[in-house]
């Protein structure tokens, strides 16, 4: 019995350990199971999310920069090269339907325009590559229906690309894009408008690292820039800047700056600068042009500023344009210093009127010294000197005007007319819209605001100021009038049927604290003048053919024409009575 039964004991314990063994193995598994499922779960559902999951950019679009009429002066022009992974490439599910690599390649082609064929080449060609250029450059619109068609197979590369349409006509005032972010201009100051928010796109991936049909999620849109609106006319900007190159290479002068303001609301509509540059190829400019010197170069005016000296006398009731004057030829000022003037007909049996027709600056220094010195100032700051625009162009100079308290005795009289005082062209155009706009300054605009999502905003204005009454502005105009009938620019400045009131400007230009035999020659000017409509104002530096005033007459008359044709202004229907200039 016990021979007999021993096979069967041996059997029933190779059973139990089977059983055993089946039970250890089940119960690791069950413990692996609970510790995948219920004890890890997270961390490694995380981690496969991680490892499937990929995230790329959907790219936003820049703003635009236009004029006043919308016309494009900066806008993107980014640009995407379309990529494939060849290896990869094949049939694939989408909404539910097959969709082969043929029909995929013909959506392309419906889209960028490239041929199936050189389509099919690009990813046959080496089919065990990971990379291949499907096509190049497409556009911004292009990209953005590619990526509707979900080829899992198919990639993008962006290459950033900002264009300036009308080149170095607004280069000096859109400012440029660098490689990191905008670096001048507009484009600096109104990033904020101008950036886009680019967006994200997720997938799922296979272990193949291609995308899985069906997974595309857009996380986050992508959102385009605003547009910012300029109140420059770009027709009218390009005119000014080829009168100033033209006139300026004439006086073989070293710069010049020009600035037309549209009165009755400061409105810039042209602010053009030569020598400037093309921010589409800025590296080859010189570090001089990337500026807008309009804004950033301060000067000594010279007698464009007497118009102002002027305007605050007949507004304290100090003078009158007929009032009688036996102007001197020199005035000698303490420490053997003196004034005298750069023309001889500036001195003699003068009027008030004569006194600034003829740009005397004894006469000036004589009628000025009825005026308090902080009065005086007062009267230059109302006028916006020495201190920015409310354009806050950057790297717009504040100018200088001498403290009433600290003034030394020979700049108390230089800075009457316009020397020991600097401005720069945006602040004369300003000062000169004041008088023409009845007495009120009102705040120069480059940018009228930001166009984005819908909605427009406004850019931010100061508010006006009364300068002087509108009988001293009137007064003002009507001695301006005679400087182009009688003064120094007799002949010279003139469009027939217009009143048109102007006033010269020579001043010494000061180097290493010294003045030299360098010039800066001005025109500010207004018209028609009845009624002024527009602000003008032309300046050059260092021009060496001729260091008069009235050689900047030329550029300021083209300017002028050139406006009333442009704007159609009707021409003047009443006549002047001119105040005499000499008794």
């Amino acid at each position: 019995m016990a021979t007999a039964s021993s096979p069967r004991l041996v059997t029933a314990r190779r059973m139990v350990a089977v059983a055993l063994a089946i039970v250890v193995v089940v119960g690791a598994f069950f413990v692996r199971l609970v510790d995948i499922q219920v004890v890890r779960a997270a961390e490694l559902s995380e981690e496969s999310t991680q490892f499937r999951t990929q995230t790329t950019t959907l790219w936003g679009s820049r703003g635009d920069i236009v004029d006043r009429t919308g016309q494009p002066l900066a806008h993107n022009a980014d640009r995407y090269d379309v990529t494939a992974s060849p290896m990869h490439v094949g049939d694939f599910r989408r909404d539910g339907q097959t969709v082969s690599v043929m029909d995929a390649l013909g959506e392309v082609e419906s889209i960028t325009g490239t041929p199936v064929a050189q389509l099919w080449q690009s990813v046959s060609e080496d089919p065990e590559s990971n990379f291949a250029f499907l096509t190049k450059d497409v556009t911004t619109e292009q990209y953005r229906q590619l990526v509707d068609l979900d080829i899992p197979w198919m990639y993008f590369e962006r290459s950033p690309n900002r264009f300036y349409p009308f080149g170095s006509v607004a280069g000096n005032l859109t400012g440029i894009m660098g490689t990191d972010g905008p670096l001048e201009g507009v484009e600096l100051k109104w990033d904020e408008c101008l950036q886009a928010a680019h967006g994200s796109l997720t997938y799922q991936r296979g272990a193949d690292s291609v995308k899985l049909p069906g997974t595309r999620t857009i996380s986050t849109p992508a959102t385009d820039g605003g547009t910012v609106h300029l109140t420059i006319d770009s027709d009218l900007q390009w005119f000014v800047l080829q009168q100033m190159a033209k006139y300026g290479q004439n006086l073989g002068a070293s710069s010049g700056s020009a600035m037309v303001i549209e009165v009755d609301t400061g409105d810039i509509l042209a602010a053009a600068d030569w020598p400037t540059y093309d921010p589409n190829n800025f590296e080859e400019a010189p570090q001089r042009n990337l500026r807008a010197a309009g804004f950033s170069a301060s000067y000594e005016p010279g007698s464009t500023l007497k118009t102002m000296t002027v305007a605050a006398l007949l507004d304290q009731g100090l003078t009158y344009s007929e009032e009688t004057h036996a102007v001197p030829s020199i005035v000698e000022l303490p420490g053997g210093r003196y004034i005298k003037n750069a023309s001889g007909g500036a001195a003699g049996n003068l009027t008030t009127a004569g006194i600034l027709s003829y740009s005397s600056n004894t006469g000036i220094v004589e009628l000025s010294e009825r005026m308090s010195l902080s009065r005086l100032e007062a009267y230059y700051r109302d006028f916006g000197f020495g201190e920015a625009t409310s354009v806050g162009f950057l790297g717009e100079q504040d100018g200088y005007v001498p403290d009433a308290d600290t003034v030394d005795s020979i700049t108390r009289h230089t800075q009457t007319f316009g020397q020991g005082m600097t401005s720069t062209t945006a602040q004369m155009a300003g000062a000169y819209q004041a008088i023409a706009n009845d007495g009120v300054r009102l705040p120069l605009r480059l940018v009228s605001g930001c166009e984005k999502d819908g909605e427009f905003l406004e850019a931010e204005r100061g508010q006006p100021v009364r300068v002087v009454s509108e009988q001293a502005a009137k007064e003002t105009i009507r001695i301006l009038e005679t400087v182009p009938r009688e003064g120094t620019l007799q002949t010279r400045v003139g469009v027939p049927g217009y009143r048109i009131a102007a006033k010269t400007g020579t001043a010494e230009i000061a180097e290493n604290g010294e003045y030299g035999d360098e010039r800066m020659i001005s025109i500010a000017g207004m018209f028609p003048a009845e009624d002024p409509e527009y602000v003008v104002v032309v300046s050059f530096v260092k021009p060496q053919t001729n260091r008069f005033s009235y050689a900047a007459a030329p550029a300021f008359d083209a300017i002028v024409t050139q406006i009333l044709a442009h704007y159609r202004v009707a021409p003047s229907s009443q006549t002047a009575g001119y105040p005499p200039l000499t008794w």
